[in-house]
């Protein structure tokens, strides 16, 4: 991807209630959430994945990029909710680390603190933790857009672009209220990370065209175009015609008329093939044309306006060629 280039998925996934990325490396599998949460998932790390795979992949399960766990970030808006079903979770909250367990039951973080989870080295092959959120009721927080559309660029930057794209890793975190911390020896860590996302992310990506959310990610696109439309520095990245596409069902009612035809270009319009010239010809044998009508059943009046219809393409060619 060029500089200040917009992203273009590699892959499709909407639509898909459990998403793979990486080989299976990580698994994703989208709940109902409860009332008052915005998104509710199970995630499943794994240690390794089994079987061969691509040499890219392999290079990045050992390479210092291996997804086993988000980045450290905070959330500005809303709290989060962790319940490890197995294996071990390193919970790592201001700087201090703790492992959960099954045992530990649900673990509460409120917003605005500065964490990253990730699976510990002996969770065994892997790490199972359901996750939720509460629900801000604002466009910018967690939700299931936001997670389809960050795992789908996540597994197609680091595997076929070499890496995440500085604007565009800021302006959909930033679309899901997920911020970035200044470094640790800078003071308000907080209030540079989230407006480091905003004036980079959000206005300069927005003035660049980049977008948060992608079609072939997301599973339900009039809410990401909703989503997209609030916001002044999106809203002119997201093109209106999708909304007015057929659906197939309505397709299949507008295709079952009566095939147009285009007078003497038709011949390269068909099939040519010796095997259908063939077939089509054995149907002709057999008293039937294109499969279906007998030439037996063709009337008189039909044969008179073929022959007229014939006559007059003729005389018109033997005018063109006199001219």
């Amino acid at each position: 991807m060029g500089l200040f280039t917009p992203f273009v998925p590699y892959h499709t996934s909407a639509g898909s209630s459990t998403i793979r990325k990486f080989g299976g490396l990580l698994t994703v599998e989208f709940l109902e959430p409860p009332p008052g949460r915005s998104f509710m998932m199970r995630q499943t790390y794994r240690l390794d994945v089994e079987g061969p795979v691509s040499p890219e992949l392999r290079k990045l399960i050992d390479s210092p990029q291996r997804p086993d766990g988000p980045a450290m970030h905070f959330h500005r808006y809303q709290s989060e909710f962790f319940h490890v079903e197995h294996g071990i979770c390193v919970a790592e909250v201001d700087g201090v680390s703790r492992n959960l367990t099954p045992e530990d039951g649900e673990v509460s973080l409120p917003a605005n603190r500065i964490h990253r989870f990730h699976i510990h080295p002996d969770s065994g092959e892997y790490m199972t933790v359901l996750l939720s959120g509460s629900d801000a009721g604002i466009d910018n927080q967690l939700d299931r857009v936001f997670f389809e559309n960050w795992y789908g660029y996540w597994h197609d930057a680091l595997l076929y672009d070499g890496g995440l794209d500085f604007i565009q890793k800021l302006q959909m975190l930033d679309a899901g209220g997920h911020y970035t911390p200044a470094p640790a020896w800078m003071p308000f860590r907080l209030f540079f990370g989230y407006w480091t996302s905003v004036i980079i992310g959000r206005w300069l990506g927005g003035l660049l065209g980049y977008k948060p959310f992608f079609k072939e990610y997301t599973t339900d696109w009039e809410f990401a175009v909703t989503k997209m439309k609030s916001s002044f520095w999106t809203r002119r990245s997201v093109e209106n015609f999708w909304a007015a596409k057929e659906r197939w069902d309505r397709e299949a009612d507008l295709s079952a008329g009566p095939n147009p035809t285009n007078a003497d270009l038709q011949y390269l319009l068909e099939d040519v093939t010796a095997a259908t010239r063939a077939t089509k010809a054995k149907a002709a044998g057999n008293g039937y044309s294109n499969g279906f009508v007998e030439n037996g059943e063709v009337s008189r009046a039909d044969e008179e306006t073929v022959t007229g219809i014939s006559s007059g393409l003729k005389s018109q060619t033997a005018q063109v060629r006199k001219r």
